[in-house]
């Protein structure tokens, strides 16, 4: 990464960017002083107030957006303090990590946080990873016959196994491995990460082609996928990561920054405008070409 960039990654003025910079790609402790002045400047926020608000609203999803946002800042359950606690415990009782199609990002969220050591959550995870299919992926959890019929076969659902692809990329940060990871980075670097079997240039979702971010259950950006296959150990000069590259490439800004391409209309955080260059697609995208 150019020193200009990581600078502009480093500003004060988003001290959410600058902590998750400095902890994944500074790659400085939590104790480091310069770490514990961020955090401070981040608990002091607009942005984390906000957070706070969201996550103590009586809706499941406003809670699982702050969860995802605090997450995503690179802030910890120890950070938070009491206020997390009550409410992530709560949302599990209320729901059992069922909501929706987003359980397997819910959970990616709370190991990032620090809750893997809590069994509910270990087991829940434990249980889940065991349901990979043959092909290396996940299947599509809809009840709907005319979607899901149990008595058909199915592929595997692309945009359920992207989330659980950053699931198992921030267990193996945290050093553990599963099982099945071998098996779900072979279902994206058999297929170049975005492209169907049947047509390598036919992407199995366009959204996997951009950088839609923040993450929703069923969208997420080439910039979060490249740097998930990246942090399981995908070799940068490999075929599927060169093609994973290449994509990134395409919003690849002259100073070399990355644009935004898309985002919810109501995000879990905000993250910045669509088509404009992004601290959060950068940081990405240079972690994921380290």
């Amino acid at each position: 990464m150019e020193q200009t960039i990581l600078n502009w990654l480093l500003e004060e003025q988003t001290p959410e960017v600058r902590l998750r910079t400095l902890k994944e790609y500074v790659k400085l402790p939590d104790d480091d002083e310069e770490v514990i002045i961020c955090k401070r400047l981040l608990l002091q926020s607009k942005v984390y107030e906000r957070g706070l608000k969201k996550l103590k609203k009586d809706k499941s999803w406003d809670k699982y957006d702050a969860i995802l946002a605090f997450a995503e800042w690179g802030l910890t359950r120890d950070d938070i303090g009491g206020d997390i606690d009550d409410e992530v415990f709560a949302l599990i009782e209320s729901t059992g990590f069922k909501m929706l199609c987003g359980e397997p990002l819910l959970l990616r969220n709370l190991v990032k946080l620090g809750y893997y050591t809590e069994d509910i959550v270990k087991n829940e995870i434990d249980s889940v990873l065991k349901l990979i299919k043959e092909d290396g992926g996940f299947g599509c959890i809809s009840t709907n016959k005319k979607i899901n019929d149990p008595k058909k076969p199915h592929k595997s659902c692309a945009r359920l196994t992207v989330e659980y692809l950053l699931l198992v990329a921030e267990l193996h940060l945290q050093g553990y491995k599963p099982a099945c990871e071998d098996a779900l980075v072979h279902y994206f670097t058999k297929r170049n990460i975005f492209y169907r079997t049947d047509d390598m240039q036919t992407p199995m979702v366009d959204v996997m082609l951009g950088t839609f971010y923040p993450p929703d259950p069923i969208k997420i950006g080439a910039h979060q996928i490249v740097y998930a296959l990246r942090a399981l150990g995908c070799e940068p000069e490999s075929e599927a990561m060169q093609a994973g590259y290449s994509v990134l490439d395409r919003h690849r800004l002259e100073n070399g920054r990355y644009a935004l391409t898309a985002s919810k209309s109501v995000p879990a955080f905000k993250a910045g405008n669509v088509g404009e260059e992004n601290k959060w697609v950068t940081l990405y995208a240079c972690v994921a070409q380290e």
